[in-house]
């Protein structure tokens, strides 16, 4: 079975189509999408609705108070806990450990059609698959040059306080996830798996399931921010200092402020 976890705040011009891409590309797969409407203040949930009456594999669920794209994610992902519990198997589908999730923008930005391809590399053995940005083959359009430097900046930032074999992509919210080894990040980590509200909580959220992977992959894709419609939520300056406070944060966790300064 495969989860697609979309938090989605203020996005009613972008999240149909990007529903419609989605099933177009997964027509043959076993799917459930998990729309998280974060209490947006245009028809993002009334949209979100819509597509749930008429498709049985769609499940929106609304947050009254904003939560940030962090506290969005983990409703998405406490639900699919709790659906991979209850949903029946059909035969062909494997163990559990097999089940994948894939969290995308819900802006219509990252295509539909990567997800036959990440699911296809968790069931090859894949813990994670990074939609990455800077892997050859990749494109990006409609951004941009700032927003090009600062998500390159940041990857580059955060390769250096946490170098991660083989990843270039730190930022990217196109992810695929073994469902069973994210399922244990959040057993050890509980709501604290991502305590970041902007988007640095990407890069959390990475950083602490990587710990559990052992095999990590990146495919290159390309991003198309021509097509997002809505206005942007990223406030850049707020975004880097996210991550900076962010490495603060993990830094001091991890070693201690005498070995942090030490190193």
């Amino acid at each position: 079975m495969l989860f697609i976890v979309l938090p989605a705040y203020n996005e009613e011009l972008g999240l149909g189509m990007l529903i419609e891409d989605i099933l177009f590309h997964c027509e043959d797969l076993p799917i459930q999408i998990v729309v998280v409407n974060d209490a947006s203040t245009d028809r993002t949930y009334e949209v979100a609705m819509e597509y749930a009456k008429r498709y049985p594999c769609i499940t929106v669920i609304s947050h009254v108070e904003n939560r940030g794209l962090g506290g969005s994610l983990l409703t998405g992902f406490k639900e699919v806990f709790k659906l991979r519990r209850i949903l029946p198997r059909t035969e062909g589908q494997g163990e559990r450990y097999q089940d994948g999730i894939i969290t995308m923008d819900a802006d219509n930005t990252h295509p539909g059609e990567a997800i036959p391809k990440i699911l296809g590399l968790i069931e090859d053995g894949a813990d994670l698959v990074v939609a990455s940005r800077y892997a050859f083959g990749s494109n990006q359009y409609g951004l941009t040059p700032i927003r090009k430097l600062l998500s390159w900046g940041a990857g580059k930032v955060m390769s250096m306080a946490f170098p991660v074999e083989g990843l270039k992509d730190y930022s990217c919210g196109y992810r695929g996830y073994r469902a069973s080894v994210l399922e244990k990040a959040y057993f050890l980590y509980g709501d604290q798996l991502i305590e970041s509200r902007n988007f640095s909580g990407m890069v959390e959220l990475l950083l602490k399931v990587v710990e559990y992977c052992n095999h990590i992959q990146e495919i290159p894709f390309d991003l198309h921010y021509e097509k997002k419609l809505g206005r942007s939520k990223m406030r850049i300056f707020k975004t880097i200092g996210g991550y900076f406070n962010l490495i603060y944060r993990l830094k001091k966790e991890a070693w201690g402020w005498r070995q942090w300064v030490g190193e």
